[in-house]
């Protein structure tokens, strides 16, 4: 028993998919950082690549942005294929009593509502969602039975009012529920605040990394 809970024997995979405007650097330099917060847990992400050749390509980033307008209309894309054999590839190599915590940013949980379209109900309920800023809710239901969904949005996050059950769910007046957890933004400018590791989503990202170790990690491998 460990603060409350009792500490799984579970082989665990941790996955990441990215928004726009990642480059490969990117999702090195924030994988260093997530394993960090998941307790040393190695990272193993799918890259949703950019159109982007530098920090300030202005037709990159509009190009990253069409191709999500196309997803958001429900296109199947090679970045959704992608995502579906990332997320069958970690589901096999846990095992039937496995579990993979999965970690969408942005337009990664609209890739991932996606590619749930291509995931067997067997297979969703092995994997832990945890979505931020999300282009797209994710939602634990009879078609999509994750084993946990939870979506945190900053209250100023700009992607908030694209997706309707979340702007709902804000508008009732709630802070939190199972499935849906609004932060006070720290920075106060919308786009910093969306990002996954600035200062509001880290605080929530490092609240999840205590989550995974007390509940997957034992306290050996805590103190390697």
């Amino acid at each position: 028993l460990l603060f409350g809970h009792v500490v799984e024997a579970r082989r665990t995979r941790l996955t990441w998919v990215n928004g726009i405007a990642y480059g490969r650097h990117h999702m090195d330099e924030g994988k260093v950082k997530i394993e960090k917060i998941f307790g040393g847990k190695r990272v193993e992400y799918c890259h949703n690549p950019t159109a982007m050749s530098h920090d300030d390509d202005t037709l990159g980033y509009i190009g990253d942005l069409t191709q999500a307008g196309t997803q958001k209309l429900g296109r199947i894309t090679e970045e959704v294929d992608q995502l579906v054999r990332h997320l069958k590839e970690a589901i096999a190599a846990v095992g039937k009593r496995g579990r993979v915590i999965h970690i969408a940013h942005s337009q990664g949980a609209l890739i991932t509502h996606l590619a749930t379209k291509q995931l067997s109900s067997l297979e969703m309920s092995q994997i832990e969602v945890i979505a931020f800023g999300g282009a797209a809710a994710l939602r634990k239901t009879p078609q999509t039975p994750f084993h946990r969904c939870v979506n945190y949005y900053s209250v100023n996050d700009p992607l908030l009012f694209l997706v309707p059950t979340a702007a709902q769910a804000l508008r009732s007046g709630f802070v939190a529920n199972d499935e849906f957890c609004f932060l006070s933004p720290k920075v106060g400018d919308p786009i910093e605040d969306h990002n996954l590791l600035g200062p509001t989503y880290a605080d929530a990202l490092i609240w999840e990394g205590y989550r995974f170790q007390n509940m997957y990690q034992g306290v050996v491998y805590r103190k390697m």
